[in-house]
């Protein structure tokens, strides 16, 4: 998991977390392909996926810590932030997303450091291949099979929005873009 120091700040009367990835280059979409495999993953786990948000099959806190930690995963910052807001509103103590910035999981609960582990390994590999055999067992202990498939539902579309978005943010940023710009607002304007 990568390491981010979360620091809750008091805003207003608010505690309101702030993010600051440490020593991880924020993943990246590197081909159509790769964004093609992922959208097919995760669209093959839509029921999951729905199941999450229709039935709760997973409780709100334990989704969010998800997809915090999944965020992190990908250094994507701006979903880090907005979800560890979300987080926050669903019930997630401030501690248990100071414990998912410093890597320390020890400090939560079973259920939900096995669903993390599950999730980031996942993420980590970017869901190809099979996770190792004692990682599964581990997770087995603590969540059904239907939420294992919950779990990754939830871990993949974090990912596809995390990967979208770091992507998107490089590519406003190549080289040439500005001059790509200023030369078609030239050509709006001159028709």
């Amino acid at each position: 998991m990568s390491l981010c120091a979360v620091a809750a700040i008091k805003d207003n009367g608010r505690v309101t977390p702030r993010t600051v990835p440490l020593g991880r280059s924020p993943r990246r979409f590197t081909s159509p392909r790769e964004v093609a495999a992922d959208i097919v993953g995760l669209w093959l786990r839509a029921p999951a996926l729905a199941a999450v948000y229709l039935r709760e099959v997973l409780d709100p806190t334990l989704r969010e810590r998800i997809m915090v930690a999944v965020s992190r995963v990908n250094a994507c910052a701006g979903c880090t932030v907005v979800h560890e807001r979300w987080a926050l509103r669903v019930g997630v103590p401030v501690s248990d997303l100071e414990a998912l910035g410093l890597g320390d999981l020890a400090r939560l609960d079973d259920r939900s450091r096995a669903a993390i582990v599950y999730a980031t390994a996942l993420a980590e590999g970017r869901f190809r291949g099979i996770p190792d055999g004692e990682l599964i067992a581990s997770a087995r202990r603590y969540l059904t099979a239907g939420e294992l498939r919950a779990v990754e539902a939830v871990a993949r579309m974090m990912a596809l929005a995390n990967l979208s978005a770091n992507t998107l943010r490089h590519t406003s940023h190549a080289p040439g873009r500005d001059r790509l710009m200023a030369s078609g607002s030239r050509a709006s304007r001159a028709g």
